[in-house]
């Protein structure tokens, strides 16, 4: 069998099912989590899960880190086996250096490196893997490099990647946030919503109250402008919420938009050990 055209490699923060990347012929990298026990490599060796637990018992800190460039180069290699070129679908460079990492292998691959490009999604979670769904779906309809390339850079412009967390004590832990926002937040009750912006991360507002009216009100305050929300698909990506909890944010959801699909899916050990327990976000694209 002869070459496909273009390949799509992904990273496992995109935080789509294993399954549903195989099925789409999309090959997943993954990316590391250090806690005060080793660095493990997501998935394989640490879950959301075991990361919830570690968070919750031990009071320790976990930090995580995308690939080292020879695992990007090793990628590169192998697929381009397969695919005439091949296009990473990768975690915003404003929050990441796996963007800076896979540049790193690209430029000692030589004349080989010319069929590999790194988009940078500015975007992570599903946001990230609603363009990597989409540069699976081009590549598998036989498009080229350059075509796929120019429909997410106009895509990633209508992402909405957003999440509510219980509390700043984890974004705090990891960078995500300052001291005094992780100080204020404690001190009055507030649970922060953080959303992308122009590939950074940014507290695009706070709300007040016990989390279960606050988890209602942040999914309310994000679809609310529901006539320019694209409702083929949306995504409640979580990290450890109960099925109790994602009864109410699905039937929250509901109430405000009716998706033609509402995709559940579990946050990866790197998304989570970043936004905390029972953090949560509503994912979609606007017209």
């Amino acid at each position: 069998m002869g070459k496909k055209k273009v390949g799509i490699l992904a990273e496992c923060v995109c935080d789509l099912p294993k399954s549903v990347l195989n099925k789409c012929g999309v090959d997943m990298l993954y990316f590391l989590v250090e806690t005060e026990s080793g660095v493990f490599t997501d998935s394989d060796e640490i879950t959301a899960e075991n990361v919830i637990y570690y968070l919750e018992n031990s009071g320790g800190k976990t930090r995580s880190s995308p690939p080292p460039s020879d695992v990007y180069y090793r990628a590169f290699e192998k697929n381009l086996k397969r695919y005439d070129e091949l296009i990473l679908v990768a975690i915003s460079s404003g929050i990441s250096n796996s963007c800076k990492n896979a540049q790193a292998a690209v430029s000692i691959m030589g004349s080989e490196g010319k069929r590999v490009h790194i988009f940078d999604s500015q975007h992570l979670s599903t946001g990230l893997g609603i363009l990597v769904l989409r540069a699976a779906e081009l590549a598998n309809k036989g498009f080229g490099s350059e075509k796929i390339l120019a429909e997410l850079d106009e895509l990633k412009k209508h992402v909405s990647t957003s999440f509510i967390a219980k509390n700043a004590d984890y974004l705090y832990r990891n960078g995500r946030v300052s001291a005094f926002v992780k100080n204020v937040c404690t001190a009055f009750g507030i649970h922060p919503v953080l959303a992308m912006k122009s590939g950074k991360l940014w507290l695009k507002r706070i709300i007040f109250g016990s989390y279960d009216n606050a988890c209602k009100a942040y999914v309310r305050q994000e679809l609310k402008d529901e006539k320019n929300i694209d409702k083929r698909c949306g995504f409640i990506t979580h990290a450890g919420c109960s099925v109790k909890k994602l009864r109410i944010i699905t039937s929250e959801a509901e109430k405000y938009c009716k998706f033609d699909e509402l995709k559940i899916t579990n946050a990866s050990a790197t998304v989570t050990c970043n936004c905390g327990p029972d953090a949560f976000g509503v994912l979609y694209v606007k017209k």
